[in-house]
């Protein structure tokens, strides 16, 4: 069990130039040795922070990166106000170097930490990864601080409209069969048999594969990690889908979705692939059609 210390570490940006794996994956040790350069983001509930994190990480609970609008349609992409609200009070700054850190006790839950890469990627931070095996996989002591940090100064960029998708996308993929739409969900969400409040039709859309983001993290000891690139690729092609061609990604509030995206793109190497932030959310409060049943 790990033991639980006091520390004053100071949380800064990176003063030092340091690039994360190009895989976007750095495990335990590459955090242990890197740490004092990068800023490190806990995604876990406050209580779950305080009862133990990385020394010197910064708290930004995941549910911080869904405080978007629009209309009735929740659960959205932060506006680039709110991000950089949320980065400058973590210490964030534009050339920083950033490790997203969550608790990953289920194969899900290392979405927590593509959310947070995610929404730092489409608003033009590139030097962030995840921690392969989540917290869990942390052998040093944990800390109950939280760190003084010094305020960032980041400057989100233009949205990437290769990593964020909207409606719109996922009409022109219904129409151009050289695009793909994927679903990132589980089984009984695809087929329609779940009871999601939050949905107002049940099913898939029409002509979606099925990706799931559960699959990507498997049991390695006491610890979920990724899979490797090629085991990546593989499941990706036995799902029918091809990695050579645009893919419009979708879950149900576009959390999910960043899990199969961060496989996609970062392990798989896929060139265009985007989450459409909105998905089932957004999409069963419009006219379009919904299908049920197995993935064909």
């Amino acid at each position: 069990m790990k033991k639980i210390i006091a520390s004053a570490i100071i949380a800064s940006s990176a003063a030092m130039a340091v690039n994360v794996p190009a895989n976007h994956l750095v495990d335990a040790s590459w955090l242990a040795k890197n740490a004092k350069d990068v800023v490190i983001v806990d995604l876990s509930k406050p209580k779950d922070y305080a009862a133990g994190h990385i020394p010197g990480a910064v708290n930004i609970p995941k549910g911080k990166f869904f405080q978007g609008k629009m209309g009735d349609i929740g659960h959205l992409l932060d506006n680039p106000a709110q991000v950089k609200d949320l980065f400058d009070k973590a210490g964030i700054n534009n050339d920083s170097t950033v490790v997203f850190t969550a608790h990953v006790k289920k194969a899900k839950k290392y979405t927590d930490m593509t959310r947070g890469l995610w929404t730092a990627w489409v608003y033009g931070l590139k030097n962030v990864a995840i921690l392969n095996g989540g917290i869990e996989a942390w052998s040093g002591d944990l800390s109950k601080d939280a760190p003084a940090t010094k305020a960032g100064n980041f400057t989100p960029k233009a949205l990437s409209t290769t990593d964020v998708k909207t409606w719109r996308d996922v009409y022109s993929a219904q129409i151009n069969k050289d695009q793909q739409i994927v679903d990132a969900r589980e089984m009984k969400h695809y087929e329609g048999k779940d009871n999601d409040k939050r949905l107002l039709k049940h099913g898939h859309i029409p002509g979606a594969k099925k990706v799931s983001a559960y699959l990507f993290a498997k049991k390695d000891g006491n610890l979920f990690k990724l899979v490797s690139a090629d085991e990546a690729k593989k499941m990706i092609k036995d799902d029918g889908v091809d990695i050579n061609k645009p893919v419009v990604l979708y879950c149900n509030t576009g959390h999910l979705a960043t899990g199969t995206w961060f496989a996609m793109k970062f392990l798989a190497g896929a060139k265009n692939v985007g989450d459409f932030d909105g998905s089932m959310y957004e999409y069963t409060r419009t006219d379009n059609p919904v299908e049920q049943g197995q993935p064909k």
